[in-house]
């Protein structure tokens, strides 16, 4: 490259950089602001993680289920973290509802504030589960299917389809529930549990014969009652 070309390269560059300076310089120090302003927000997310841990061990420490005050010290602390322990603290308490008060509707509310503070595919699998548990206990029996289709991972198949199995016997869906214990043994079970959701199974099966047997006589009836008329 001859002298004369390098010397105009390095003129189109100055004409280049006069022309677009203020457009690059803010651009510049935009990018080093956001690049700050990031690490700046993950660390204070780190250092609220720490706080929040903390406090949730301090809270759990103190739990006594037959202290309202503690109780209620860490709903308040449930409500004012968005965080992991904020959903730790929903799981705790709603598992105090359940087990001490049987306040169903009140364990379902905190679960579905704690599902909404995780992306966590486990976690969110467990907190549906439960939900959707409590969703049938309330005999909110569609809200309890709407809940396990939310769980897509395989992993869960047999929790997910023995609690449809028994929400299809309530709505005396029985085919409905053959269908949906058989697919939950097909997964892999621990012999105890396979053996209740076989024996779940079975009554499925027998109210399923009783169910095609009524609608079998009915349909007769009925075509009877045509051909008389």
């Amino acid at each position: 490259m001859s002298h004369s070309d390098t010397e105009e390269q390095l003129l189109k560059l100055r004409e280049f950089f006069a022309k677009t300076w203020k457009i690059i310089v803010p651009a510049i120090v935009l990018i080093f602001v956001i690049m700050f302003g990031w690490h700046f927000w993950q660390s204070h997310k780190a250092e609220q993680l720490l706080i929040a841990s903390d406090k949730y061990e301090s809270l759990l420490t103190q739990f006594n289920p037959t202290d309202p005050k503690s109780i209620d010290d860490l709903v308040n602390f449930a409500n004012e973290n968005d965080n992991i322990y904020g959903v730790f603290a929903d799981l705790k308490v709603a598992q105090f509802y359940v087990v001490q008060s049987k306040d169903f509707a009140g364990a379902e509310s905190l679960l579905i504030n704690a599902r909404k503070k995780t992306n966590s595919e486990i976690v969110l699998a467990i907190i549906n589960i439960r939900i959707a548990k409590l969703q049938y206990q309330l005999e909110k029996y569609q809200d309890s299917l709407d809940t396990l289709d939310r769980i897509k991972n395989a992993k869960w198949a047999s929790a997910v389809n023995d609690i449809r199995g028994d929400i299809f016997v309530k709505l005396e869906k029985y085919a409905d529930a053959c269908n949906a214990y058989n697919l939950a043994l097909s997964s892999s079970l621990p012999e105890k549990l396979a053996e209740y959701i076989k024996i779940k199974l079975n009554q499925a099966e027998i109210l399923k014969s009783k169910q095609v047997f009524e609608q079998e006589k009915v349909a007769k009836q009925k075509d009877s009652e045509t051909k008389t008329n």
